[in-house]
């Protein structure tokens, strides 16, 4: 954002090309930075720690799901509205072009289906910029773009700064629009802010009627100082070249990938091996739980047996030997990040049972259906 308003500021492309910073964001979740770096451990740990809270992780998806519902319901309700509109007799495209009958500012809608929606009573040339205009938004994709943003959105719900700078997106995307439209149709600058300022007009009522900001909107806000200074940027822009536009495309999207890949490599992976680290309960010492890193008391397990040292199990709970209570092994299981996971196998063994030798402790998995979605997620 501070790109944005300062170096970039000028730059209709440049501003556009910095929101596909959000992109590499979406995979920085589990660097290894966090968990690894004295200043990570610092900053991020106590969020961290926040955040493995049950109720806290619970409010967080019911977060999520009411942040979903809203944005779906937002758009199923200005689809519906779309859907009770003529198709219009007057006016051709390459997508379905309906009329709104009354006042209304022109926009489109729907991803797989695209429709624009326009006001009854335009004249012709009117009518033709703002099709024009909504057919480029169309094209580069833009709807899709706030798609994946309503999506983003509604997973980070928290994160306030996402719903402020919606508004800061559409602002750059219709300067792309305007930009394409005018350079690749022809159209006179003047004609074009005519219909800009009479679109404005009815903006407010557009958003009273039909919910047309989950659209693209000819004229979507209604602040005089940003209709301004979008109108001096119409005014004052230079035309651009494709092919370097083109070259500049490939270069943020090289840029973008590789970001992805450098991130991934210093990543922990999707789901990630525990190793040979095991724990050791015993139900008469409760308190006394025995984490096995060097596996001197649990040195191997596989699908069948847990395979035990007695002796070092004896030496680590003496109080042992006299054969009263059980003891608790769990092996094995993965993690996501440091803290969360599971999926450990486990193993009962009376101590009543307990010799000084290699001891078969039968192996119990914990891999269910609830774990295996948590590994692929």
């Amino acid at each position: 954002m501070i790109l944005r308003s300062t170096l970039l500021s000028k730059s209709v492309f440049g501003k556009a090309a910095l929101w596909c910073l959000l992109i590499p964001v979406v995979f920085c979740g589990k660097l290894h930075a966090y968990f690894e770096t004295y200043i990570g451990f610092r900053l991020f740990y106590w969020w961290y720690l926040l955040c493995n809270k049950r109720w806290i992780s619970f409010m967080y998806f019911i977060g999520m799901i009411m942040a979903g519902i809203w944005l779906i319901t937002k758009r199923k309700r200005l689809i519906n509205s779309v859907n009770r509109l003529y198709d219009s007799k007057d006016y051709t495209s390459a997508f379905v072009v309906k009329e709104f009958p009354g006042q209304v500012s022109s926009f489109c809608t729907g991803c797989l289906k695209p429709v624009i929606v326009i006001p009854e009573g335009m004249s012709k040339d009117e009518a033709d910029i703002v099709i024009k205009h909504e057919e480029t938004h169309i094209r580069l994709g833009h709807l899709w773009i706030l798609f994946a943003y309503d999506i983003l959105r509604a997973l980070l719900w928290p994160n306030l700064f996402l719903h402020l700078c919606v508004g800061y997106m559409k602002r750059d995307l219709e300067d792309i629009c305007d930009t394409v439209t005018i350079q690749r149709n022809g159209i006179d600058v003047c004609d074009y802010g005519e219909t800009i300022i009479g679109c404005a007009k009815n903006m407010m009522v557009a958003k009273r009627k039909l919910g047309c900001e989950s659209g693209m909107s000819f004229a979507w806000d209604d602040s005089y100082k940003v209709l301004r200074k979008r109108l001096e940027r119409i005014v004052e822009r230079k035309a651009y070249n494709p092919k370097a536009l083109s070259a500049g495309t490939l270069v943020v999207t090289i840029i973008i990938f590789a970001a992805i890949g450098i991130i991934d490599a210093n990543s922990y992976r999707r789901v990630n091996d525990i190793g040979n680290i095991s724990s050791v309960c015993y139900t008469d010492d409760i308190e006394n739980i025995y984490t096995d890193y060097d596996q001197s008391v649990v040195y191997y397990y596989d699908d069948d047996y847990i395979y035990v040292d007695g002796k070092a199990l004896l030496d680590n709970y003496p109080e042992a030997s006299s054969g009263n209570g059980y003891f608790y092994f769990a092996v094995g299981g993965y993690y996501k990040i440091p803290g969360i996971g599971g999926g450990s196998e486990w193993g009962e063994l009376d101590a009543g049972d307990l010799h000084e030798g290699t001891i078969k402790v039968p192996n119990h998995t914990e891999i269910d259906i609830w774990n295996r979605i948590i590994m692929w997620l």
